[in-house]
């Protein structure tokens, strides 16, 4: 009888909580989805940077490429040679545009 009644308060004993298997396994679930996600902000924070500095390098490669069309059309109409086209190559050529009042000027770039 006795193995009867063991067998009882096993069956009437409830389980409260977790155990500990089943708490590091959510431990470790939680860590791998932390580590993936602090993986992603870094990467976007790396591609930032990179972008960062392509755009400057491209701003400044404008600037300068500006100036230089600037500086060559000055030099053209000091000498008379006001003539739009800003270089000729190949199969294009690059031609400064402006409106009537020379308030807005743009580069064309021409198929010859």
């Amino acid at each position: 009888m006795r193995l009867a009644g063991e067998a009882e308060k096993v069956i009437d004993r409830t389980q409260h909580g977790f155990t500990l298997i089943e708490i590091l396994v959510a431990v470790v679930i939680m860590g791998l989805a932390y580590v993936a996600v602090l993986q992603s902000f870094s990467m976007s924070g790396r591609n930032i940077a990179k972008m960062d500095i392509s755009r400057t390098t491209l701003f400044d490669n404008s600037l300068v490429f500006e100036q230089q069309l600037l500086s060559m059309d000055q030099a053209d109409s000091l000498t008379g040679l006001a003539d739009d086209v800003m270089a000729e190559g190949g199969r294009y050529k690059l031609s400064l545009v402006s409106d009537e009042n020379d308030d807005f000027m743009t580069l064309k770039l021409e198929e010859k």
